[in-house]
């Protein structure tokens, strides 16, 4: 009898596990609804390396409207590079300005994990780099029907940033 009745117990406690997990939060991403950019295209990817040049994405704001605040994040992994057939290794600070509801401006460290760091040609190995805004604030979505994105030239210490379609999207929990 007191087995039957541990076991009811712990039937009981995995059932309440399982109901206090499906109510935690959960990841969701929104993607590009457009892009554009007047960077120099090579392989799939716009690089933003002079004067004027810059890409813009738009994303849908729809999906995102029921996030919990403090929640939405920019996601940005773009390449960097030193300079024209530059070498691996490099990050950059990339300033981020965002129109929704409002106008922010934010700036996102795009960091490169790739070792060596080396000036010499590196035949684009070693120039994904990773990065994220901070908390986008909801006066800043909220009710907006897009967010535009956009990311010009010039970066931190002379940096040559490529980025295509892909390489932003916004991150977010419910």
């Amino acid at each position: 009898m007191k087995l039957r009745h541990l076991l009811w117990i712990c039937v009981g406690v995995g059932l309440l596990t399982l109901l206090a997990v499906a109510a935690w939060a959960r990841a969701y991403v929104a993607g590009q609804a457009s892009f554009t950019s007047n960077g120099n295209l090579i392989s799939g990817w716009y690089w933003v390396r002079s004067a004027g040049q810059s890409a813009t994405w738009t994303i849908d704001a729809a999906p995102f409207q029921a996030a919990k605040s403090g929640s939405v994040y920019l996601n940005f992994n773009p390449l960097v590079t030193n300079g024209v057939n530059g070498g691996s290794g490099y990050s950059a600070i990339c300033k981020v300005t965002v129109v929704g509801r409002t106008t922010g401006t934010y700036s996102i460290t795009a960091t490169n994990p790739y070792r060596p760091i080396d000036p010499a040609n590196s035949g684009g190995i070693g120039y994904q780099c990773y990065g994220h805004s901070g908390v986008l604030p909801t006066t800043l979505w909220k009710g907006a029907k897009t967010l535009k994105i956009t990311v010009a030239y010039p970066f931190g210490t002379s940096r040559h940033v490529a980025v295509n379609k892909d390489c932003l999207y916004i991150g977010y929990s419910k």
